[in-house]
This record gives structure tokens, sequence and C-alpha cells, in this order.
């Protein structure tokens, strides 16, 4: 029987950074001290790191310093309001390759990140749209590696029995359970909040609006334990 390796994930989402020195970055520096105060093994963001798309320059240097400052792989899903348009703020491909250990998931129908040397598997779906009828976890792998800890991150709203209030991004308990993920670290609602216990799903909340964000334990032998960190 393989033994995954004990490992810690600091899950965030929805910091809705706008602009220099407003409270989206006063919750990055707030969710990097958590990752570093936590001993966290990878800081994961799972959508909506910005506001909007209309991104300055000062503004990504703040948040490539406070990048800099984690010595850790942080993993970042384009949300709806940072979405993977033409002109969007991550297709400065230049900036970023500047931020060491960060990993922005890009491919359209979803894609698979290994990070080895942690022993975690991460897949993720950005958004690429700001309309249309999007669907944050279709086009799933069908197939995870028993030996890593296997983490599907999106967002979106989920959508359990009841009907839903909004016309797009759903997230359904069958998109989430018929996977063998280990953890979905989901983004979008801001507050923290448990949606499946098997798997285990979480919102971690917004550190802008709700003040909190997810800490994740990955153990090998006792499985994944989910409690909210407030910042």
């Amino acid at each position: 029987m393989i033994t995954r390796p004990t490992r810690r994930i600091l899950h965030t989402a929805d910091l809705h950074i706008a602009f220099l020195g407003d409270k989206g970055c006063q919750s990055l520096e707030a969710v990097v001290n958590a990752a570093i105060k936590s001993h966290a093994d990878l800081l994961l963001i799972a959508g909506d790191l910005f506001d909007h798309n209309r991104v300055d320059d000062r503004l990504l240097e703040f948040v490539r310093a406070q990048f800099w400052r984690l010595p850790i792989p942080i993993v970042i899903l384009p949300g709806n309001h940072d979405c993977l348009v033409p002109g969007s703020v991550f297709s400065k491909t230049e900036f970023w390759k500047n931020c060491r250990n960060l990993h922005i998931l890009h491919q359209e129908q979803g894609e698979t990140l290994d990070l080895p040397y942690l022993g975690i598997s991460i897949w993720g779906k950005p958004i690429d749209t700001y309309a249309g009828d999007v669907h944050p976890m279709q086009g799933e792998p069908h197939s995870v590696d028993v030996g890593l800890w296997n983490i599907a991150v999106a967002h979106g709203y989920f959508i359990d029995t009841e009907s839903p209030h909004f016309p797009s991004y759903h997230i359904t308990e069958q998109e989430i359970a018929e996977h063998e993920w280990d953890y979905v670290a989901l983004g979008h609602v801001p507050v923290f909040r448990c949606v499946s216990d098997n798997p285990v799903a979480y919102y971690s909340g917004s550190p802008t609006l709700a003040g909190t964000a997810a800490l994740v334990d990955l153990d090998g032998k006792t499985g994944v334990h989910v409690v909210s960190c407030s910042l």
C-alpha cells in the first residue's frame, strides 16, 4: 500500500484585487502571512485573484513582490473576473515568468499539473469568457494517480437538489463525486463552506469579504482535514 506524504495547502479565492493599496492588496498580504505562519506546502488560489483584467503594472509589481515572499509553489486558477480573454492579466506571460514557483492554469479544456516533489496533482479548468454557459468542472480527467494527492480546483456555484438561482458557472454533485478526488478547492462563493464530505469539497471564503481562507491538511494515514483560517 502506498503511503502518501503529509502535506498542507492554504486554499484561498476571491481576493478581488482592483487597485494598489485596496483591501484586496491587504488580503493578499494576509494570505501570504498565513501561508508562512502555518508552514503551508502550497498556496492554491481558486479564481478571482483580481477583480478585473484592467490591471496596471504597479499593482502587478506589488503582487509579484508578495509572491516572492513565499518559498512554496503557488497555483492560480483564473476566475470569472480575471478570466482568460484576450488581454487578460494572465496573458502577460513574460511578467509572470519572473515569479518563482508560480503556476497558472491556462488550458481552456482543463489541465493537470503534477507536482511530484510534493506528491500532489492538481486539475483545473480556467474561466475563459465573460459570457456564455460556463461549466467549471466539465472536461475533467477520467483517471487519477493513486500515488499522489489528487486535487481539483474550480470556480463556480455548487448546485445541489435545489433549482439554481444563477444561469451559469454550475458545479454539480455528480461532477464533484464522479472522480476520486482527495480534495476539491472551490471559489466564487465568498463564505467558508463545506459542500461535500466524500470527496471533501470546500469553499475557502473570500479573504477580502469574509476574512477567511481554508487550511487543508493531507494526512497519509487519516485523510483530509479542513479548517477555516481567520486572516
